[in-house]
């Protein structure tokens, strides 16, 4: 049953994929949020077509939904016609199954994959009406939460959030729930309720500090308060991956699928990765378990895709068994498999034959960079001969078209660095002639390297934008004569220099996100709303060292985000 709207249908009609804002979808849970004792919206700061593609938020929806004393509703970026119709009626940001004001929830919980959402954070606490500093807000307000990726460093956001969750939050969010309701039941206050919360493994509470000390330890301004936060592990995956529902949006998203984890960590490890760090150690997804979910969400999706999800799935120990019991189950379905993120193997290219009995999906190789060299400072251990073994099985099974992705502006890179991309591409494209006389099509993404926190790289400085940009037009136009056979894209290099402002900032970067979201920023991570122009006012207002942000950190200095520990021993290059 769809709820009374909290936007006559009228409003609705007037803006862009209606469907984003009313709630009611099939598999939704439709729980009565007047009788739960906790009521959580779960946040996710893009479109609903990217937040409901996102496998981290369903799971937390699904845990939290499980508990009859809690729901969960959920509340995402709404666009900008959205935004406007609801400035104009006053009318605040609601939940969507619920249509309750956001700001009448118990929690409000963020999941945040990247730093470019972060105007997107503010602009949703700012639309609900909620104050968007933490010092600002007392028991009338929703308890402010966020976890995802990018809060291996928090400092950024640390003004505006209460409480973050570092790593896994599948156990530690119902840890945090039974506190929150046990506080809420003996009465206490919110500085009272954050203590007691800031006691659960992976929990950090930015008030309880005044940032890292030069010992990399936080500074405590709280007695009791932990000086170092030890990431959150889910050791038992497969006990927390049972679905009771899978919510079916009404409109196409950008994932519209059924998404299966089947490997949590990455067993490679290479320098540039956060998410070696974010996801460490390597958790894997036994076969049986794997085909028993993907029979279930089929039952309640009817989806004509599944694609299994992990940092590098080839690695999987059992992957061919998997794909093979999921083309035997699903064949006569007319269901494709798809692997997003796979390692050139031979079992791979083994595998692309298989596929080509079903519906076919696009096989995606990263070799990153151009040249062997950049490769092996990079940790990518990976040889080139496997990737042409792996294309031309997967060639000779039917395929046309390849997608590789590589990252320009690395630490010593060259321009013969980047003459290896065009030779490598070419190579690999001209390799199909081989097969069927006629050349393969590749879709290339070139992004631009982006030093990360918690990986060897978190001290390196990044590439000015002037010469990303300037390597991007050598590749121009080294590939224009290719045009018809290999397609670029390029990640904008200004969009980059944010992320790594934001990545790598502390709580001083605080200020410029909020004054950057006050002059309009939204949506940063979208080409066509990206707004530069506000980000250089932004800095220049603020008298910003984006040179020091963003360059080389050298010394013994202790970087923001030294206090997260995430059981990756870092050897900085």
């Amino acid at each position: 049953m769809i709820p009374q709207l909290a936007v006559s249908k009228e409003l609705l009609l007037t803006v862009r994929k209606p469907a984003r804002y009313i709630g009611g979808e099939i598999g939704c849970a439709n729980k009565d949020f007047s009788a739960a004792e906790v009521k959580v919206c779960l946040a996710f700061p893009d479109v609903y077509d990217v937040g409901m593609s996102h496998l981290g938020l369903r799971i937390l929806y699904d845990v939290i939904n499980r508990s009859p004393e809690y729901a969960a509703d959920r509340v995402f970026s709404p666009w900008m016609d959205m935004e406007e119709a609801l400035k104009a009626r006053g009318i605040p940001l609601f939940g969507l199954e619920s249509q309750r004001p956001v700001k009448e929830f118990d929690i409000l919980g963020f999941s945040i994959p990247y730093e470019l959402t972060y105007t997107n954070v503010l602009n949703i606490l700012s639309l609900s009406g909620i104050p968007l500093r933490s010092d600002e807000r007392d028991e009338r307000w929703p308890l402010v939460i966020a976890g995802g990726t990018s809060c291996l460093n928090p400092e950024p956001l640390a003004d505006f959030v209460d409480l973050f969750l570092i790593g896994d939050a599948e156990e530690a969010i119902t840890d945090i729930l039974k506190v929150y309701r046990g506080c809420r039941q003996r009465g206490c206050d919110r500085k009272e309720t954050l203590r007691k919360l800031s006691h659960i493994p992976g929990v950090y509470v930015p008030s309880f500090y005044e940032g890292v000390g030069q010992d990399g330890e936080l500074k405590v301004v709280a007695k009791g308060a932990p000086r170092k936060i030890l990431k959150r592990t889910v050791r038992d995956l497969e006990r927390l991956m049972d679905f009771s529902s899978w919510v079916i949006p009404y409109i196409e998203i950008v994932h519209d699928r059924i998404s299966l984890e089947i490997m949590r960590g990455c067993p490679h490890g290479c320098r540039f990765c956060q998410a070696y760090a974010a996801f460490y150690p390597l958790r894997v997804i036994r076969k049986e378990k794997v085909l028993s979910l993907a029979r279930r969400l089929y039952r309640m999706t009817g989806y004509e895709e599944i694609s299994l999800l992990s940092l590098s799935s080839s690695d999987h120990p059992q992957l061919k068994e998997i794909v093979l019991g999921l083309v035997d189950e699903f064949r006569e379905h007319g269901v494709g498999i798809s692997l997003p993120s796979i390692r050139a193997t031979s079992l791979v290219g083994e595998l692309s034959h298989v596929f080509s009995t079903m519906r076919k999906t696009t096989l995606t190789f990263a070799p990153e960079a151009g040249s062997q060299r950049l490769r092996d400072l990079l940790g990518k251990t990976l040889d080139v001969r496997d990737i042409f073994d792996a294309a031309r099985q997967a060639y000779t099974a039917g395929y046309r078209s390849l997608k590789l992705y590589f990252m320009i502006g690395l630490p010593t890179e060259t321009e013969e660095d980047l003459k290896e991309i065009v030779a490598f591409c070419t190579s690999l494209a001209f390799l199909k002639k081989e097969v069927d006389g006629h050349p393969a099509r590749l879709n290339v993404t070139i992004s631009n390297f982006v030093p990360k926190p918690h990986t060897p790289f978190e001290r390196a400085g990044m590439c000015p934008v002037e010469l990303l940009e300037a390597k991007q037009e050598f590749l121009r136009n080294a590939f224009k004569s290719k045009r018809g056979l290999i397609q670029l894209k390029f990640h904008d290099a200004q969009m980059s220099r944010l992320e790594a402002f934001l990545a790598r900032g502390g709580r001083e970067c605080g200020r410029v996100v909020a004054a950057a979201q006050a002059a309009g920023a939204r949506f940063d991570a979208w080409n066509d709303q990206f707004q530069p122009g506000v980000w250089k006012d932004v800095w220049a207002r603020q008298e910003v060292d984006l040179a020091a942000l963003t360059g080389p950190r050298e010394g013994a200095d202790a970087l923001p985000w030294a206090f997260v520990e995430t059981g990756v021993r870092i050897r900085a290059i």
